[in-house]
């Protein structure tokens, strides 16, 4: 089993464009000594259904939303496959970034689930080789300063 910090979420309360954006970052995988066993980066996209003010989730289409991200997280993160990276709510859609050590078990588990008969939302995701944490960055530093993401 790999080594992965206990999380330490920030919340933060920002914008992509003029939109308004809601980010939860593990501000542990900051200082994490142990990024090198973690060298895939994956991003899962959920579309959003039922939208309020500034294209985000109503109440109740996050309870949906949640309920499916606990499905991908599990899926993911199981024999610590994957370290959670951010969630960022934003433009009706809701966002998730991992970090991953293997890809096949990974992109094995998602397939499995984008193969079930019936799926919650819509959902989709992609995986880069990022051996230097760069594609996590902007999420990482995000709680650090006050800044609209693009």
């Amino acid at each position: 089993m790999r080594a992965i910090p206990a999380p330490f979420y920030a919340l933060v309360d920002t914008a992509l464009g003029d939109d308004p954006a809601v980010v939860v970052v593990n501000t542990a995988l900051r200082s994490f000594a142990g990024r090198d066993a973690f060298p895939w980066h994956l991003r899962i996209g959920i579309a959003c259904r039922a939208l309020g003010d500034n294209g985000m989730p109503t109440p109740e289409e996050l309870a949906v939303v949640t309920r499916l991200e606990g499905q991908l997280d599990s899926s993911v993160g199981a024999d610590g496959n994957a370290v959670f990276l951010a969630r960022i709510t934003a433009r009706g859609e809701r966002v998730l970034l991992y970090r991953v050590d293997d890809p096949e078990q990974a992109n094995d588990r998602l397939q499995q689930l984008l193969a079930a008969p019936v799926q919650l939302r819509e959902w989709e995701f992609q995986m880069e080789y990022d051996r230097d944490w760069t594609l996590a960055q902007p999420e990482l530093d995000l709680p650090l300063q006050d800044f609209r993401l693009n």
